[in-house]
C-alpha cells in the first residue's frame, strides 16, 4: 500500500515583502502523512490558535494522541512552535529521531514508502520527506521553496544560509518529486525537465508593496520597488547594469 499525504492547513507568508506597518506574518503548510502504522504531522509550526490544527485532525478522524511522529523540516520556529501539542509522538528532525529524552539516528529509508533526505541551503538543518503515494512522489520540503516555484532563484531567498547548497537541494527535489509541498503554500505539480512559466500578471495582483528589506524605506507603489526583487526599493536594487527588466536608480545613472 502506498503512503497517503494530505495538507491539513495551507500556509502563507509575507516574508518576501512587508506590510506598511512592518509586521511579518507566517504560517507553515502543515501536512499529514500516513503509512502503515505511522501517522505523521509535518511542521506543526505557528498558528493563531492550536484549535485550528485539532479541528483539521478531527476531519481526518484523528486526535493529537493518534499522531506518533512529528516531522520538522528545519529549525526555524515558525515550523516547529506547536510540537508540544503531541506529547506521545516521536520527533524526527535534522539531529535525530527523538523519543522523549532519548535520540537515535534516523535512516534515509524511514519506511518502504517514506524517504528522508538532507536538503540544506535555506537552513543548514533542512530535511525533506519524500512520500511515495498512488499519485507519485510527494516532496514535503519546508522552505527549500516558500511557495510554488518561489523564490524564483535561490539568491532571492533573503534568509538562505547557503545559496549554493540551496540550489543543489532544489535540483535534487525537482529531480525526484512529482508533487511539491512548499513551506508556506499549496501543493503543486512538478513538471520534471520543464522550466516553469511564472504568471507575472497574476503575481502582480497579489503583491503588496511595503518596506524595503535593506534600507527599510516604505514603498507605497510598485514604482518604488525593483521589478526583479520587489522586497527591495529601486535605490537598493541589486540587479546588474545589463538588467533589462527593471528601471531602478543605477539604470538612470548609467
Amino acid at each position: 500500500m502506498p503512503a497517503e499525504v494530505k495538507i491539513l492547513l495551507e500556509g502563507y507568508t509575507n516574508a518576501d515583502y512587508f506590510a506598511e506597518n512592518g509586521e511579518e506574518r507566517n504560517q507553515p503548510t502543515i501536512s499529514l502523512v500516513r503509512d502503515g502504522d505511522f501517522v505523521i504531522v509535518v511542521d506543526p509550526g505557528v498558528l493563531e490558535s492550536q484549535q485550528l490544527l485539532i479541528e483539521a485532525l478531527e476531519k481526518e478522524n484523528l486526535t493529537v494522541s493518534d499522531v506518533n511522529v512529528v516531522f520538522i523540516t528545519h529549525s526555524h520556529i515558525d515550523h516547529y512552535r506547536n510540537i508540544g501539542m503531541f506529547p506521545k509522538a516521536k520527533t524526527l528532525e535534522f539531529f535525530g529521531l527523538w523519543d522523549k529524552n532519548s535520540v537515535e539516528k534516523w535512516t534515509e529509508n524511514f519506511t518502504s514508502n517514506i524517504k528522508v533526505i538532507f536538503t540544506p541551503g535555506h537552513d543548514y538543518t533542512g530535511i525533506t520527506l519524500l512520500a511515495t503515494t498512488a499519485d507519485g512522489v510527494v516532496a514535503i520540503c519546508g522552505d527549500v521553496f516558500w511557495k510554488e516555484n518561489f523564490p524564483v532563484e535561490p539568491k532571492d531567498d533573503a534568509y538562505a544560509s547557503d545559496i549554493d547548497k540551496l540550489k543543489q537541494s532544489r535540483e535534487m527535489i525537482l529531480g525526484v518529486a512529482d508533487w511539491v509541498i512548499p513551506g508556506h503554500g499549496k501543493m503543486y505539480k512538478n513538471y520534471k525537465g520543464m522550466v516553469p512559466v511564472k504568471n507575472i500578471e497574476e503575481d502582480e495582483k497579489q503583491k503588496n508593496f511595503g518596506i524595503c528589506r535593506k534600507c527599510h524605506k516604505i514603498m507605497k507603489t510598485k514604482r518604488d520597488s525593483c521589478k526583479c526583487r520587489q522586497y527591495l526599493c529601486h535605490h537598493c536594487c541589486e540587479c546588474g547594469l545589463d538588467c533589462n527588466n527593471c528601471s531602478c536608480s543605477h539604470k538612470k545613472d548609467a
